[in-house]
C-alpha cells in the first residue's frame, strides 16, 4: 500500500498549483496543507505513535512535479526514504527510537587535500549535520533520538543536510575533478539540440545588450549600465538555469556588484561587462557541460515577509520614476525586468507570487518561451498582449490560497495593457498591494 497516494487522496481533493520549472528550486514547491500535516505529526509524537509521525511529516515535503523528489518505504517497525536534493541523494532511516540521514558526497581517495581540509572547517559552521570519512567515502550525516521529536527538530536537521550536501556536491563540480563525486547517476542530461539553442539564446541575449549600450558607456549612464548587465545575468541564470561552475561564477558576479565597498560602480560593471563576454566567447563543449535536471526538495531560500517584497518593489518604481523624470527612457522597461528577475533570484517568496513574477518574466522574455514551445504572451512587433492567458495564469496562481487568505484577489482587469511599461508599473502596484493576511 502507498501511503502517500492514500494521503493525497484522503487530505487533497484541491488541485496544487502549478509550477514554474524555471529558477533555483524550482521543484521545492510547499505543499498546500503544510501546516496541517506538521499538526498532524506533532500530534502523533505527543501520542508517542513515532512512526505515524513521521509519516505525516514527511507527506508535508510532498509535492507534485515532473521529476520524483521523495520516495519512502514502509516496513514492519520502520520507515526507509529517499529524498533529492539536486546533485544531492539522501537516504533516511527511521525507527521508533533513532532517525539517520546520510549522503554520500565523494570518495576520499580521489579528493584534493585541500577539499579534504574544506570539509573539516565546514564542521564548524553546520548545527545539527556532520562531514566524516567512512570506508573511503566522505559523508553528511545527521543522527537524532525520538525521545522529544517534533516535526521542527526533524525539518531544519533535514534541510541543513540536504542543502549542503547539493552546495558540496556543486562546489566539487566547479572547482575539482567530477569523477570523485557519488550518487549522480540520477542527473538527467538536456537534449543537445536544445542545449545548442541556449547557448545561441545566451550569446544573442549579450550581443543584443551590448549593442543597445553602444553610446551610453559614459559616467552619467553607468545606472543604466548596472541594470543592463545585472539584468541580463539574471535572467541567464533564471531561465537558462546553469549548474556546476558557471552557475557559482553568476552568483558571484551579482552578489559581489552589491557588495559594500569603496569600488566604483563603473569599475563594477567594468567587471560584469568582462565576464558577460566570457560567457559569450565560452565554448559550447564547455557550455553544455554545466546543465543537468535534478529534482528539489528544500528551497535554499530563507521566507521573505510580502512587506519586504513591497518594500523592494516601491523602491525599484522610485528608481523607475527618476528616470522617466529625467528622459533617460531606454532603461525603463529594463528596470522592470530587472525587478521580477531579481526578487525570483533573491528572496524565498510564496508560491503565488512566485507564479506571477514568472509570468511577468514571461511577458518580457515572449521569444524565449516560444522557442521552448510555451505560448507567446505578448508580440513586440505589434505591441499586443495575450490578455485571456495572462488573466488566466494571474487566476491560477493565486486560486489555490484564497481559502486561506479570504483578501488575495485577482487583479487582472485592473492591469494596462497599452504597452509594456504601462503593463509593468500596474501589474506591480498590483503585486506590490497582495494582501497575504489570514483572516
Amino acid at each position: 500500500m502507498n501511503w502517500l497516494r492514500a494521503l493525497v487522496e484522503t487530505l487533497f481533493s484541491k488541485k496544487s498549483p502549478e509550477i514554474p520549472h524555471y529558477g533555483r528550486a524550482v521543484h521545492a514547491l510547499p505543499n498546500p496543507r503544510e501546516q496541517e500535516l506538521f499538526d498532524l505529526s506533532a500530534t502523533a509524537f505527543s501520542e508517542n505513535n513515532i512512526l505515524l509521525g513521521y509519516r505525516y511529516f514527511l507527506e508535508s515535503l510532498h509535492h507534485t512535479n515532473r521529476l520524483e523528489h521523495l520516495t519512502v518505504t514502509e516496513n514492519d517497525d520502520s520507515l526507509t526514504f529517499v529524498l533529492y536534493q539536486g546533485s544531492a541523494i539522501v537516504h533516511g532511516e527511521i525507527t521508533p527510537k533513532t532517525f539517520r540521514a546520510t549522503a554520500h558526497i565523494a570518495k576520499a581517495s580521489l579528493l584534493h587535500v585541500a577539499m579534504k581540509r574544506r570539509f573539516l572547517e565546514r564542521n564548524f559552521q553546520l548545527t545539527y549535520c556532520r562531514y566524516s570519512e567512512r570506508e573511503d567515502v566522505i559523508i553528511l550525516e545527521i543522527h537524532l533520538h525520538n525521545t522529544t521529536i517534533t516535526p521542527q527538530k526533524i525539518f531544519f536537521p533535514l534541510r541543513e543536510l540536504a542543502l549542503n550536501a547539493d552546495f558540496e556536491k556543486e562546489f566539487i563540480s566547479s572547482e575539482f575533478d567530477e569523477s570523485a563525486l557519488l550518487e549522480v547517476n540520477h542527473l538527467l542530461s538536456y537534449d543537445e539540440n536544445r542545449l545548442q539553442r541556449l547557448y545561441e539564446t545566451m550569446r544573442l541575449w549579450i550581443a543584443s545588450t551590448k549593442s543597445s549600450l553602444i553610446g551610453l558607456l559614459s559616467n552619467d549612464n553607468n545606472g543604466m549600465a548596472s541594470f543592463s548587465y545585472l539584468a541580463l545575468l539574471l535572467q541567464i541564470d533564471y531561465l537558462l538555469i546553469p549548474h556546476k561552475k558557471m552557475a557559482k561564477e553568476i552568483n558571484e558576479k551579482i552578489n559581489t556588484y552589491f557588495m559594500e565597498d569603496e569600488k566604483l560602480t563603473q569599475d563594477k560593471n567594468s567587471d560584469l561587462e568582462i565576464y558577460l563576454e566570457e560567457l559569450s566567447s565560452m565554448p559550447f563543449e564547455r557550455f553544455k557541460t554545466q546543465f543537468y535536471h535534478a529534482p528539489t526538495t528544500f528551497s535554499p531560500f530563507e521566507h521573505a515577509l510580502h512587506d519586504d517584497i513591497a518594500v523592494f518593489i516601491e523602491e525599484s518604481l522610485a528608481k523607475v520614476r527618476w528616470y522617466k523624470n529625467n528622459h533617460t527612457n531606454y532603461v525603463i522597461p529594463v528596470i522592470y525586468h530587472y525587478i521580477a528577475l531579481y526578487i525570483l533570484f533573491n528572496y524565498g517568496i510564496h508560491p503565488s507570487l512566485r507564479a506571477l513574477l514568472h509570468l511577468h518574466v514571461q511577458v518580457y522574455a515572449s521569444e524565449f518561451f516560444a522557442s521552448e514551445g510555451e505560448i507567446k504572451l505578448y508580440e513586440n512587433s505589434t505591441n499586443t498582449f495575450h490578455k485571456q492567458a495572462i488573466s488566466n495564469t494571474i487566476e491560477n496562481a493565486l486560486e489555490p490560497y484564497q481559502s486561506r487568505y479570504k483578501n488575495l484577489k485577482s487583479f487582472a482587469n485592473e492591469l494596462n495593457f497599452s504597452d509594456l511599461n504601462h503593463f509593468s508599473q500596474s501589474f506591480y502596484i498590483q503585486l506590490k498591494n497582495l494582501d497575504y493576511q489570514e483572516v
